[in-house]
């Protein structure tokens, strides 16, 4: 429903936070998103592996959520910077949006990643 939505707010992303549910029953959802991201990401020539990009890993106040080295190994496959949050809370959340901050000024700036 929101696929084209999304796609066209890519168009001219600078950089990107993959909110990601740490649920263990999300993470196939998790996973089919990161995809769609990379093939949106494709289609506007940019790489997923050089996009700079953000992982968060959100609810981890809830029980049962999937180990981050798990989370890690099944969704950063370029092993971008990885943060946990409690958005409801706000935790980690600064930590996202300054580390994307930086990395996109890095970008713009000729630096890279």
């Amino acid at each position: 429903m929101y696929e084209s939505s999304r796609k066209l707010i890519l168009k001219g992303a600078d950089g990107i936070v993959f909110v990601a549910d740490s649920q263990k029953e999300r993470m196939e959802a998790d996973k089919k998103s990161l995809e769609k991201l990379s093939d949106h990401l494709e289609d506007y020539g940019y790489e997923i592996k050089t996009m700079p990009i953000v992982f968060q890993y959100n609810k981890r106040d809830l029980s049962g959520v999937m180990p981050v080295e798990e989370m890690s190994e099944f969704l950063n496959i370029y092993s971008k910077p990885e943060f946990e949050a409690v958005a409801v809370s706000g935790t980690g959340v600064y930590d996202t949006l300054r580390n994307i901050t930086t990395l996109v000024l890095d970008e713009l700036k000729g630096g890279g990643i």
